[in-house]
C-alpha cells in the first residue's frame, strides 16, 4: 500500500495539514473544527500530500518536519534514525528530529536528558520570547509549537524515570500552563506524580481544577480519599470509578492481564483503558500497601473476589 493511502491513518495527519494550511491558506477562515476537518478531507482527496512533498523541495524547514513525521511512523529504529538524520541535514534545528535522534543514539539516561534539553532549547530559540509571551496558555492551536510540547513531555517522562521527580513535575506544570485545555493528557501524568509523591493537597487541587470524568481521575479520587483517611468517601469514589471502568481494579491489585502498550484506539470503559490507568497510577498504589489492602477487602465484600 502506498504512502498516500496510508496517510489518513497517521497520528500526524491533521498536524501535517495544519502546516500546509499555514503555508498555502493563511487567509482562509474556518467556522468550526468540523469545517476544518471537512476541508482537510477535500485536500486529501485532491492529492494534497503529493503536492505538499513537491512543494517542500524549496522549503528545508518543512521538508525536515515531514521527514521527522515519517521517522515517528517508521517501523524500525534504523529507519527512524536515517530519516531523522536526513531531516537534520535539511534543518539542523528540527526539534522532532533532534528528539528522535536523542532516543536512538544516547548511550545512557544522562546523555538522553542532555540531548532532550538541547532539543527543547533549540525549540525555545526558534519560537522566540515574543511567541511565548503572545501565546502562553494557547500553545496547542499553534502548530509550530507542537514539537516543543512533545519534547518537553518526553523529557518530563525521562526525568521522572530516573528519579528527578521535582524537575519532571515542573515540566508537567509548564506544559499545562502552555496548554491549559490539556490536549496531550499531561494532567493525568502530573496527577500520577503527585499521588506517587504523597502530595495529597496538590492531588486534590488538580483533581478539582480539571474535574475530569476519566477513569484515571476517578481512580485518582479514590486514592486521594484513602490517603486522607476518609474511607466513606473512598467507598463512594470506588463505586463511581467502577461505573466508569470496572476493569481497572485488577490492575491496581496486580492481577490484571497484560495488554498492548500503545493500542491505536483506547475505548472508554475497556480493558485497554484499564491497563493504561494501571500504568499511570500503579506506582502511587504500590507506594500505599494499606490502600491496596483496603481495595482488596472491599472487592471481597462486594463479591468480586
Amino acid at each position: 500500500m502506498d504512502k498516500k493511502r496510508n496517510l489518513p491513518d497517521s497520528p500526524f495527519l491533521i498536524e501535517r495539514l495544519m502546516r500546509e494550511t499555514r503555508r498555502s491558506m493563511e487567509e482562509e477562515q474556518f467556522s468550526s473544527e468540523d469545517d476544518f476537518r471537512d476541508k482537510m478531507r477535500e485536500m486529501i482527496a485532491a492529492g494534497l500530500y503529493e503536492q505538499r512533498l513537491e512543494s517542500l523541495k524549496d522549503d528545508p524547514e518543512e521538508m525536515a518536519q515531514e521527514l521527522a513525521f515519517e521517522a515517528f511512523e517508521s517501523s524500525t529504529g534504523d529507519q527512524a534514525l536515517e530519516l531523522a538524520e536526513k531531516a537534520l541535514a535539511a534543518d539542523p534545528e528540527c526539534v522532532d528530529a533532534l528528539t528522535i535522534q536523542a532516543f536512538l543514539v544516547s548511550e545512557d539516561a544522562g546523555q538522553l536528558i542532555d540531548a532532550l534539553e538541547a532539543a527543547a532549547t533549540a525549540a525555545e530559540n526558534r519560537l522566540g520570547e515574543d511567541f511565548f509571551a503572545e501565546f502562553m496558555g494557547d500553545f496547542w492551536p499553534m502548530v509550530e509549537a507542537r514539537p516543543y510540547l512533545r519534547t518537553i513531555k518526553q523529557l518530563a517522562e525521562v526525568l521522572w524515570a530516573v528519579g528527578r521527580r521535582f524537575d519532571a513535575v515542573d515540566h508537567y506544570i509548564n506544559l499545562l500552563d502552555l496548554d491549559p485545555e490539556d490536549h496531550m493528557g499531561n494532567s493525568s501524568l502530573l496527577l500520577s506524580c503527585y499521588l506517587a509523591m504523597g502530595e495529597v493537597q496538590r492531588s486534590w487541587d488538580l483533581l478539582e481544577e480539571y474535574d475530569d470524568e476519566s477513569a484515571v481521575f476517578q481512580y485518582g479520587w479514590l486514592l486521594v480519599h484513602l490517603m486522607s483517611g476518609d474511607e466513606d468517601a473512598a467507598a463512594d469514589a470506588l463505586s463511581t470509578a467502577m461505573e466508569v471502568n470496572p476493569h481497572v481494579v485488577p490492575y491496581l491489585l496486580g492481577m490484571g492481564e497484560e495488554q498492548e502498550d500503545n493500542p491505536p484506539v483506547v475505548a472508554v470503559g475497556s480493558p485497554e483503558e484499564a491497563f493504561m490507568v494501571g500504568q499511570i497510577l500503579g506506582q502511587a498504589w504500590d507506594n500505599l500497601p494499606n490502600a491496596m489492602l483496603w481495595l482488596h477487602d472491599r472487592m471481597v465484600q462486594m463479591g468480586y473476589i
